[in-house]
């Protein structure tokens, strides 16, 4: 069951900076994806993988009810603009008209 005490000792902060050095890198990693390679599909993979890393160390060390429910989010919002993604992928845009008609 979680609870409202914090895990405590140099684990908690190692898995702290961890977490926080990962989200900077996805953040990093993921604009540089998109200003090389202009796809903005694979700068959201992995930002969004990332982030959801984050989330679970994070819930490793189950702090507060608050913790369960950022990495619920994360997983939730990844599921959705993935599904997002894939709808839009799947709706070519329209082809240009005939020119010699």
């Amino acid at each position: 069951m979680v609870g409202t005490e914090g895990v405590a000792g140099p684990l908690a902060g190692l898995v702290d900076a961890a977490a926080s050095l990962l989200a900077l890198a996805g953040v990093l990693l993921a604009v540089a994806i998109w200003v090389s390679a202009r796809d903005l599909r694979a700068a959201l993979a992995v930002l969004l993988d990332l982030l959801l890393v984050v989330g679970l160390l994070r819930l490793g060390l189950l702090r507060t009810w608050t913790d369960l429910l950022v990495a619920a989010a994360l997983v939730a919002v990844r599921r959705v603009v993935w599904f997002g993604l894939a709808q839009r992928s799947h709706h070519p845009a329209p082809a240009a008209p005939d020119p010699r008609r």
